[in-house]
């Protein structure tokens, strides 16, 4: 397998496609734990992005392309930290990342040159972020990581413990 630095820091990912195998290169920060699901959000970005108007029949506008790579470059950042998302098109010509548990509710909407985001957990006050497309990071997938998907609690021993001298 062979793979190549990255040509600049804005493209976090490359696809290299040899024919021995494909070979997702990351940025060295991510976490190599959720690097499987790459494949399926590159797939669903670039099933939902659509460069046509009236896509829906009812007049949506198209997807840019600008929305499209937004949506790439938030994507590589949200997943080393948190899971695939539902990724949908809106009318608008924005595209939208969903997660739902049964811990809360997240959501970001991502444009041409604009994002917005928020966290509504089961448990605490909404978190909402809006700003440039340029500023998405790991802090939003770190906040859909740990507000909805936590960790298992362990669980304490249910076995009873009895030393030499207790029998």
């Amino acid at each position: 397998m062979t793979y190549t630095p990255f040509a600049n820091s804005l493209q976090p990912w490359s696809l290299i496609n040899t024919k021995a195998a494909v070979v997702y290169w990351m940025a060295p920060t991510c976490s190599q734990a959720l690097l499987y699901e790459y494949p399926a959000a590159m797939e669903a970005i670039r099933q939902a992005s659509f460069p046509d108007g009236n896509w829906d029949g009812f007049g949506a506008l198209p997807i840019a392309a600008e929305t499209k790579q937004n949506a790439i470059l938030a994507i590589n950042n949200i997943l080393c930290v948190a899971p695939l998302p539902e990724i949908n098109p809106n009318p608008s010509g924005t595209l939208s990342f969903q997660w739902t548990t049964n811990e809360g509710t997240a959501h970001m909407e991502i444009g041409r040159t604009r994002y917005s985001f928020y966290v509504s957990p089961r448990i605490g006050d909404p978190i909402l972020f809006e700003g440039d497309v340029n500023s998405i990071h790991q802090l939003h997938g770190g906040l859909v990581a740990s507000l909805l998907f936590p960790p298992p609690s362990s669980a304490g021993t249910m076995t009873p413990v009895r030393y030499g001298s207790d029998v």
